[in-house]
């Protein structure tokens, strides 16, 4: 049986551009994997990304690096701070959603394209009240939420934006084509939002969505904010204007995620309910590696109706301590009930609730023992 050769490291490769540097110097000095791991850990996305270019030993070590990271990203801004935050995710992100309060501040200072990749679609939500962890901050006028969803693996993101209600059909088209073009059981999972003049175009859209939906029960998630715009740096134009105001915008998940959303229904008016409803919803759920809670409430509930703050968003924590949470208040909410045997009537409006709260969570990534 013939010997099998030796394994010939990169460092000896003279095809590689650090060697060949190494061997004009005449120095045997070189960065290890394990130097180049210690390294590569403190890189953004985008330094990952160009340091993997370097040669095969580096994109290596960055696809290595690549496989430790995935999740999704939240946090609350601090002054002017958060364009630093952003500049700095470790993930390559995909979708994002702002969620902040209603202020006359210019639009052009929420603006991240120069932050973030071309293919990164970022949805901002002018709401009644934002919400972090289990912080509700229902009347924060300047302060906002960012919610990050990276690019996963087999999994499709899809934002389509409606912009005009002249042309409402073509755009309901795209979005029942994305939704339901993928005929496997793969999990789907939709998220709606409309501003206050859109409210008949997301409520049309809803109806139509859930009644092709067949057997198909993907989990909603959404409602009626303020103000409604996307932002996307593929999109500037002449003007450099890269944000479009929208009456209703989807954003549709299909692939290897799992997520399951739930109605906390107007009759869910004390914790001891709210909670109960959880639990529920809890032994339903089965997490993986990565996950992210969304929470959108009726202006209605919060203080108004449990007459103490964080009620709702304390309890979820509670329940999912290990779950980052984002949301906002809104006036109108979009959502379907995930859980089996759940005793919840959809009514004429289907996926269109009001003085409810609706909970979403999507999991990905690797299955928890």
């Amino acid at each position: 049986m013939a010997s099998l050769s030796a394994k010939r490291s990169y460092e000896d490769d003279d095809s590689t551009p650090n060697v060949k540097e190494r061997k004009k110097h005449h120095t045997d000095l070189y960065l290890t994997y394990d130097d180049l791991r210690l390294v590569f850990k403190y890189l953004n996305w985008a330094d990952l990304l160009n340091a993997s270019m370097v040669c095969r030993s580096w994109l290596e070590v960055a696809n290595d690096e690549k496989r430790t990271r995935g999740g999704p990203t939240t946090f609350m801004n601090i002054g002017r701070r958060y364009m630093t935050a952003i500049e700095k995710l470790r993930d390559k992100p995909a979708v994002g959603l702002v969620f902040k309060g209603i202020h006359k501040a210019s639009i052009r200072q929420d603006c991240l394209c120069r932050v973030l990749p071309r293919s990164c679609e970022i949805v901002t939500l002018s709401t009644f009240g934002i919400l972090m962890e289990n912080a509700e901050m229902e009347r924060a006028l300047q302060k906002r939420v960012y919610a990050f969803l990276p690019e996963i693996p087999d999994v499709t993101m899809k934002v389509i934006t409606v912009v005009s209600r002249n042309d409402y059909t073509q755009y309901y088209q795209q979005m029942k084509l994305a939704f339901f073009k993928d005929k496997t059981d793969r999990s789907k999972c939709l998220l709606l939002f409309c501003n206050q003049a859109g409210r008949t175009l997301a409520q049309r859209t809803a109806r139509v969505l859930r009644i092709c939906s067949g057997g198909v029960t993907p989990s909603v998630w959404g409602g009626v904010v303020k103000d409604l715009y996307v932002c996307n740096s593929k999109n500037i134009s002449h003007d450099e204007r890269c944000f479009s105001y929208a009456f209703c915008v989807g954003i549709i998940i299909v692939g290897a995620i799992d997520s399951w959303s739930i109605v906390i229904d107007e009759d869910c008016n004390t914790k001891e309910l709210v909670e109960q409803k959880l639990e529920l919803f809890k032994n339903h759920v089965s997490l993986r590696k990565h996950s992210i809670g969304y929470m959108f409430a009726c202006c209605e509930r919060g203080t108004n109706m449990f007459n103490e703050t964080d009620v709702e968003s304390t309890i979820f924590k509670k329940l999912f301590p290990e779950v980052p949470l984002v949301g906002c208040f809104g006036d109108g909410e979009f959502g379907e009930n995930t859980v089996p045997n759940y005793n919840f009537s959809l009514g004429e409006d289907y996926w269109y609730h009001e003085r409810s709260t609706v909970f979403l969570i999507i999991t990905y990534g690797q299955k928890l023992t």
